[in-house]
């Protein structure tokens, strides 16, 4: 103030700076693109946890598989070897007119199979009382 009236300005006073909008509006693409990019992100890292789940889940089915094959072979050896101690059991028996066979070792592939003998009608049939 200079005689009770405002003073001038040498200089003109300054506006406050204003970026251009062109690049307001890179900078907001740029913020979306890392938004979108960040939320990408975490989908793929959910995504993979959920491959690593699954991964572990087909480890452990396949762990449990392979104990079920090794109990179904135990079992299978087993019933192998009881088949073939009944087939030596059996063979004190013989059908009327045949052969005595000689006991036969089991293979461990099924043989074909082998058809029955005839059974034979008696010759006669008793009388029933009236």
């Amino acid at each position: 103030w200079c005689n009770g009236k405002p003073r001038r300005a040498s200089r003109p006073m300054r506006t406050p700076w204003k970026p251009p909008a062109q690049a307001v509006q890179a900078i907001g693409r740029v913020t979306a693109l890392v938004s979108d990019i960040s939320a990408a992100a975490a989908e793929q890292s959910t995504g993979m946890g959920q491959i690593g789940e699954a991964v572990q889940h087909l480890d452990q089915t396949t762990q449990q598989n392979a104990a079920l094959v090794e109990e179904l072979t135990a079992a299978a050896r087993s019933l192998q070897d009881q088949t073939a101690a009944q087939v030596q059991a059996l063979t004190v028996f013989r059908l009327a007119g045949a052969a005595h066979p000689e006991p036969q070792r089991l293979s461990p592939e099924p043989a074909a199979p082998q058809p029955l003998p005839a059974l034979r009608a008696p010759s006669h049939r008793p009388a029933l009382a009236a």
